[in-house]
């Protein structure tokens, strides 16, 4: 089936995409920073490297490449810019220089929604102009321009993922409701009325794979499930699947908090052939399964 070299491999959705390519029989090269994650690996061949290192003895011809590695948390993003940029923009680029270098098949490249403006008009498109307001979207949007520079001579795929959740992530609404309630702490609600495009991680693996196949190349994907969420429902959707009857703390909502996200996923499901799966009670439900 090819060989799969993916960076990032030891984060949230990097362990999730490697663990489910492995399942399919694909040959795995996953690179990460941090230390190996993986028992009793398959197919998959770990390298402990960076991003912003040479990389070309890494990648061989016909490769494709599932570029998940950066500095992905807000917070880390806006205290430390200098980090964020060496990593997802020159991390980026080096990876880049070395798909073309040595040939590879394919980039396919994780954005975020984080590159479109605060409040856009509704559902989000591909085409809807891009206006980060944060260090993270200005990153991620900085890496898409490189990408987007070089597309002729390398083949990409960009995928904007929506709000995505699931096992393995505290934090962000989702995670850290769950993570406070299985404590028997009461969780904080910032506003509650702002509505987002929650995706599970296990549908987020499944478009990463389809974009690892696609035959439409040089094209950028929204990936949500087009369906909007507010942040009291998420809460009470946690609630239930914990079985609390604990009360949320409500506080005004935050300057960075979207107030409404959703996207329009047509595109995703005609050309990627991507349509999200799991609803969110379900999704929930699943994370907390051990």
């Amino acid at each position: 089936m090819g060989r799969v070299v993916v960076t990032g491999a030891a984060g949230f959705i990097g362990r999730h995409t490697v663990k489910e390519l492995d399942r399919r029989g694909y040959s795995v090269d996953a690179l990460d920073i941090a230390e190996s994650r993986f028992e009793e690996p398959k197919r998959i061949n770990y390298v402990n490297c960076d991003v912003t290192e040479d990389l070309s003895n890494n990648i061989e011809k016909g490769d494709k490449i599932l570029h998940l590695a950066a500095i992905a948390r807000f917070d880390s993003a806006e205290t430390d810019p200098n980090l964020a940029l060496k990593v997802n923009v020159l991390g980026t680029l080096n990876i880049i220089q070395a798909c073309i270098k040595k040939e590879a098949e394919r980039l396919v490249y994780s954005s975020t929604g984080s590159v479109y403006p605060k409040n856009p008009q509704l559902p989000i498109t591909e085409d809807t102009e891009r206006r980060p307001t944060s260090m993270y979207g200005l990153t991620k949007m900085m890496a898409e321009d490189l990408i987007f520079l070089y597309g002729d001579k390398l083949p990409y795929i960009i995928l904007r993922y929506g709000y995505v959740y699931g096992k393995g992530k505290d934090w962000g609404a989702v995670g850290a409701f769950l993570k406070l309630l299985n404590e028997g702490k009461a969780p904080t609600i910032y506003g509650g009325r702002q509505m987002n495009d929650f995706i599970y991680v296990k549908d987020i693996v499944e478009a990463n794979i389809l974009a690892l196949e696609t035959p439409f190349t040089n094209k950028v994907y929204n990936i949500g499930t087009g369906k909007p969420t507010s942040i009291h429902e998420v809460c009470q959707i946690c609630l239930k699947a914990i079985r609390t009857d604990i009360k949320p703390i409500v506080k005004p909502p935050r300057p960075f908090d979207f107030s409404d996200f959703v996207y329009d996923t047509t595109k995703a499901e005609k050309l990627l052939g991507f349509k999200a799966k799991w609803t969110l009670e379900e999704g929930i439900v699943d994370s907390l399964k051990d």
